[in-house]
């Protein structure tokens, strides 16, 4: 397989595209109308299913099947409120990502193999994760609301987890040796920094006066990261990136209007 080179978005271009946008989308707002009316410490925690996708260059020998990876996501927002329907929020996050693979190869050193060898693949990685988004409120009822957010995240990968299980068919007169390879590893050598876009909702409501809000966020990291197959086997890396859908619940630990 063919591995191109990735050249990733430096963190000095990511954050000042963030400060570029910030600044364009304050400039754009009526300071008369500005009131900054609340800002709030909120706690989160849900569930996070997670991926891997977008094979920058899979060749005709490889099949690459991806699966999810169920995992969490918790950390703590902090909030400013701009305007009665527009907030700014930094987060500090931890996120479990990953996916598990099945990766079919049909051609190894550029000769056909007569009968596919099939690796199971299961990656794991961790992440403290620093999202900055913008949350702009879009319905409003007597006890509730809903928004949309958007923005990006820049995530420091903290621990890595790989395990392979693989089946090699040999021919052997009219049938095939199957020998069983296992491969494992802490993918130290995997992106240490990741980047991505996050969209999705939330709906803030009371119950008996204690402020929730219970939201969903889609995920999508734009750096392609070279996970390991079968080094041992001779086996070229698979070039994915990370994805996730989470859906959370967070609560208000202190607010100051």
């Amino acid at each position: 397989m063919k591995v191109l080179n990735v050249k990733s978005i430096a963190p000095t271009q990511w954050v000042l595209s963030i400060i570029f946008i910030t600044i364009t989308l304050l400039s754009n707002i009526n300071l008369e109308a500005v009131i900054l009316s609340e800002i709030s410490i909120n706690a989160s925690c849900g569930y996070n299913l997670a991926q891997h996708y977008g094979v920058k260059e899979q060749a005709a020998g490889y099949k690459v099947e991806t699966g999810f990876h169920h995992g969490m996501t918790a950390g703590l927002m902090l909030e400013l409120q701009i305007t009665p329907a527009f907030a700014f929020r930094y987060e500090f996050n931890y996120v479990t990502k990953g996916s598990s693979e099945k990766i079919t190869i049909k051609e190894l050193d550029g000769e056909a193999l007569i009968k596919p060898a099939v690796m199971n693949v299961k990656y794991g990685m961790d992440y403290i994760e620093f999202p900055m988004l913008f949350k702009l409120k879009t319905i409003e009822g007597n006890n509730f609301s809903i928004s949309v957010i958007a923005g990006a995240a820049m995530a420091l990968k903290v621990s890595g987890d790989y395990k392979l299980d693989g089946k090699l068919y040999f021919p052997v007169v009219d049938s095939f040796e199957v020998i069983i390879i296992k491969d494992k590893s802490r993918l130290k050598d995997i992106n240490q920094f990741d980047y991505s876009l996050i969209y999705g909702g939330e709906l803030d409501f009371k119950i008996k006066k204690q402020p929730l809000t219970l939201g969903y966020r889609f995920t999508i990291g734009w750096d392609y990261m070279n996970l390991p197959t079968y080094e041992a086997g001779g086996f070229e890396p698979v070039q994915l990136r990370n994805q996730s859908y989470a859906l959370y619940l967070s609560v208000p630990l202190w607010a100051h209007k």
